[in-house]
């Protein structure tokens, strides 16, 4: 299933199913864990767009997981959803990139979760024009030439993805393998030619360029 994923640590079942509902009917791609080990298990293997973290979990409470993840350098954005408002100031401290008490409005989480998404791609729209006649829906990964929504595959997806937040820089291949493959496998430079291959065969030649030491560049409009 290809679509912006999110990642819910709670271990509170029904807060957590409920969330997991709404968000679902918003058509993002909701997974769920429990407590740390099981977040640090799940991000080991797969690659997400969001984290949405509860501070009180066992196994690794939510300000040990920002710090790790801080200290790993990633960058994927992480949402703290708690019951205690007291925790706001640590949570920053600690690396999230937003904040919000399980109190709020569930309208103002969706709010929130759309407006970090939005800060991934360095825009305030939910879609971004790639040419005249080519968009990218960013916030449900769907490509349209001429307002005809086109099925890619699963890599060649992330790639586009990583190439639209990137746009404009030059992004190498090493760098496309470490951010479109889970840290438990591994892409090779072959595979990732062979999707930049097939995108311009679908988007057109020159809306990505490429230069042999630097690696490929999205040319949006």
């Amino acid at each position: 299933m290809i679509g912006t994923k999110i990642l819910f640590l709670e271990d509170n079942k029904l807060y957590q199913k409920s969330i997991k509902h709404f968000l679902e009917e918003e058509d993002f791609i909701v997974e769920t864990c429990s407590n740390g080990q099981e977040f640090l298990n799940k991000i080991f293997d797969d690659i997400y767009d969001l984290y949405l973290i509860d501070i009180n979990i066992p196994q690794n409470n939510g300000f040990e997981l920002l710090k790790i993840l801080s200290d790993y350098n990633d960058d994927t954005m992480k949402l703290v959803l708690s019951s205690f408002p007291e925790s706001l100031k640590q949570s920053f401290k600690n690396g999230c990139d937003d904040f919000l008490t399980k109190i709020s409005d569930i309208d103002e989480l969706l709010l929130r979760i759309k407006r970090l998404l939005k800060r991934t791609y360095h825009t305030y729209q939910e879609s971004i024009q790639i040419s005249d006649n080519v968009s990218y829906d960013l916030l449900h990964k769907k490509l349209y030439i001429n307002q005809k929504r086109i099925e890619l595959d699963i890599h060649s997806l992330l790639i586009l993805d990583y190439l639209i937040k990137n746009r404009e820089k030059f992004v190498s291949s090493v760098e496309l393998e470490n951010n479109i493959y889970p840290c438990n496998s591994k892409g090779n430079s072959s595979i990732i030619r062979y999707y930049i291959w097939n995108l311009r065969s679908i988007l057109g030649k020159e809306i990505i360029e490429s230069k042999k030491k630097l690696g490929y560049r999205l040319n949006a409009s």
